[in-house]
Formats: C-alpha cells, sequence, structure tokens
C-alpha cells in the first residue's frame, strides 16, 4: 500500500475504473518489455551495451522472466503484470520467420505474398508452436506465485495482436493494402483466420492465469487506413475477437490499442466492446474523455519516446499529471503510455512516472491549474 491509503487491491481497482468508476486512485499499467532492465544484473548496466540477459534469453527462460515481472511490481506498485514473450507471439507459429535482436524486439518477415494462400497456414497449436508455450508457461508461474501464493489479485496480461494487424504481418501491410482493393474478400479471408488463430491462444492464456488479455492494433490506425477502410477490414474482426475473449473470461478481459491516430473512429471503437481502449499520444485525451468517456474506460497516453525516453523527471510529471487531469475525473481511466516502453527509458524517469500516479491520481481528482 502507497503511503498506507489504498483502499483497494490491484484488481478491486480496475475493475472499478473498467466500470467507469473512481476508484481509490487511477490504476497503473505496467512497464512491458521495460522490466527486461530488472532480469539478472541488467539494472546494473542501463547505458551500457553489454547486458547480464539479453533480449533472446530473457524470453527464452521463464524463470528469469517472470522474476523480472515481480521485481517490477514490486519496485513501482503498479496494477498489472506483463507476460509478452514477442510482439510477433502467433506471427511465428504461423510461418514468419523472426529475427532476433541482442536487446530489442524481434521483426519478421511475410510467410505468404498472396492472401489467397491463408489456405495453406498451419492453425497453429499455443502449447507446441513456437514462443508461445513459454508464454502460458510465465503465465501459468505468474499465476501461481502472484494469484495463488501471494493471494494477490494484480491482473495478469495476455497478449496476442488484432486481426487485422497479424494479418498484415503476414502477407506484409504493404501488399495488404493494396490486396484490399484487388481480392477484398480474399484479404477478409486471411484476417479472418488471424482472428481465429489469436482467439485460441487467448483462450489458452486466460486457462493459464491471465485476467485480461492485451490486443494491439496498430494497422487500424488513422495513420494507416481510412475509418471506412477500419469498419471495413478491422472493425469486425476486432469486435469478434473482443467478444470472444470477454464471453471465455468475464467483461475485464480485454484491452484494445491502436497506434496512432483515432480520433475520427472513437465511435467505432466503443463499437469493439473492449473493458478498455488505450489510445496514441497523438490523440488528444481530453477531448477522448468528452466525446466517450462516459461509454468507455480509456487508458493513455503518455509520449513513449519524446517523453519518457528523451524526457526529464520534471517533464514527466507534468505530462502525467495533464493526462490524469483531463481523463480520471469521474472514472473510467487507466494511467498509462501511449504505447510500449523504449527498453532504454532510464530508471529515473520510470519512476517518475509512477509515482506521477500516486501524486495526482487519488481520488477525488484535484489538480490546481498551472500558472
Amino acid at each position: 500500500m502507497e503511503d498506507g491509503r489504498d483502499a483497494m487491491s490491484h484488481g478491486e481497482r480496475i475493475r472499478c475504473a473498467i466500470d467507469l468508476k473512481e476508484p481509490d486512485r487511477v490504476p497503473m499499467f505496467d512497464t512491458m518489455n521495460w522490466s527486461i532492465n530488472l532480469a539478472g544484473d541488467n539494472l546494473s548496466r542501463m547505458g551500457k551495451k553489454e547486458k547480464d540477459v539479453s533480449y533472446p534469453q530473457w524470453v527464452r527462460n521463464t524463470d528469469v522472466f517472470v522474476e523480472s515481472q515481480i521485481r517490477a511490481l514490486d519496485r513501482f506498485g503498479h496494477d498489472f503484470v506483463h507476460s509478452r514473450m514477442s510482439a510477433h507471439i502467433m506471427a511465428e507459429p504461423l510461418g514468419c520467420k523472426e529475427h532476433e535482436t541482442y536487446w530489442g524486439v524481434p521483426v519478421v518477415d511475410p510467410c505468404i505474398d498472396d492472401p489467397k494462400k491463408w489456405r495453406d497456414l498451419r492453425f497453429p497449436d499455443p502449447e507446441k508452436d513456437g514462443k508461445m508455450p513459454q508464454q502460458l508457461e510465465a503465465i501459468r508461474k505468474l499465476d501461481k506465485k502472484l494469484h495463488d501464493e501471494r493471494k494477490d489479485d494484480v491482473f495478469i496480461t495476455g497478449f496476442t495482436r488484432g486481426p487485422l494487424t497479424l494479418a498484415g504481418v503476414v502477407l506484409g501491410v504493404e501488399d495488404m493494402m493494396a490486396f484490399m482493393f484487388e481480392e477484398p474478400d480474399e484479404v477478409k479471408e486471411l484476417i479472418s483466420f488471424c482472428c481465429d488463430a489469436a482467439i485460441e491462444f487467448d483462450k489458452a492464456q486466460i486457462d493459464a492465469g491471465a485476467d485480461h488479455i492485451y490486443t494491439p492494433d496498430p494497422t487500424c490506425s488513422g495513420d494507416m487506413i481510412s475509418p471506412e477502410t477500419f469498419r471495413e477490414f478491422g472493425l469486425p474482426y476486432a469486435k469478434r475477437q473482443s467478444e470472444a475473449i470477454r464471453r471465455y473470461k468475464d467483461r475485464y478481459a480485454h484491452h484494445y490499442h491502436i497506434c496512432g491516430l483515432t480520433m475520427d473512429r472513437l465511435d467505432d471503437l466503443c463499437e469493439i466492446g473492449a473493458s478498455y481502449i488505450s489510445l496514441d499520444y497523438a490523440d488528444d485525451l481530453g477531448e477522448v474523455k468528452k466525446r466517450i468517456g462516459k461509454r468507455q474506460c480509456i487508458a493513455g497516453n503518455i509520449n513513449p519516446a519524446g517523453t519518457l525516453l528523451q524526457g526529464t523527471p520534471e517533464k514527466i510529471e507534468r505530462e502525467g499529471k495533464k493526462a490524469i487531469k483531463d481523463a480520471a475525473p469521474g472514472g473510467g481511466y487507466i494511467y498509462w503510455t501511449g504505447c510500449d516502453w523504449p527498453l532504454d527509458v532510464p530508471l529515473a524517469n520510470v519512476e517518475a512516472f509512477f509515482d506521477t500516479a500516486k501524486k495526482y491520481g487519488r481520488y477525488p481528482i484535484n489538480i490546481p491549474e498551472e500558472r
């Protein structure tokens, strides 16, 4: 408990926010991939090229991975813990070649060059293929250590890509954009296949102990496709995935995210039915709150690179305080960044990020105007 004043547990706080009510303080999402800095002796090597635990070592050793997540939870007191082993956790089992880097998220190559070839793809088995078994193992260990042994109801976060984004990884996003006009029905078949595969893994993660599933869908961004294209190729499948997750678990079980601009499709995002949606720093959080805050829990949206990585603790406090002031009053808000954390965010900036929520995010929100 921070300063002995927390009246709610992690899970109670999150559920209260999702229910569009005011908890004791704003829930705080976790550091995601940044937690690799708490693996082994990496913290003492921040800023150095050589690490104690590299990225490939981190995701291959579930004990080290889980320990880093618990260290992050204990150090910063956020309300979620992460389990993602790869941003492309589904792409590799579908046939994409993954290229690992020493200190960074892997990249992948497309595995088909024509949407009709989705029929040649093998439906992945979450217990056998790629890094999916390792992610399930990590979730089971987090569930045992946190839920069972500690009796801590912190939300364990599972992960898959949104359907349109996963299809773009499999086919290549630029090619997929062209095929949307040339062979739209085949593209939809591919997206539907990816959606079904993702749902199968979502369910496996919930069975392993995940409390909710995070499904980033950046290809649905306004920077990538028009609202009309989103409604045709993105929305129906995001909605199907969300419904499947929430039906399988509960109404608190789905976190949907889009990178980039989404102001022109906010009403569409509400149609997905996600427990909460997170927004990129490019969006005006105050305007989002005004437009959909009475019907949709929202999360975000501090700039991960420009503020967290390159800024100062003072800048982080200013921007975090503004986000809380704009979006937290009345409830229905979860404090987070605008996307995943860069691995090299300085420790002082990470501490400032969470300290800001603990300082200014207690209800009732009372942040004075800046002079």
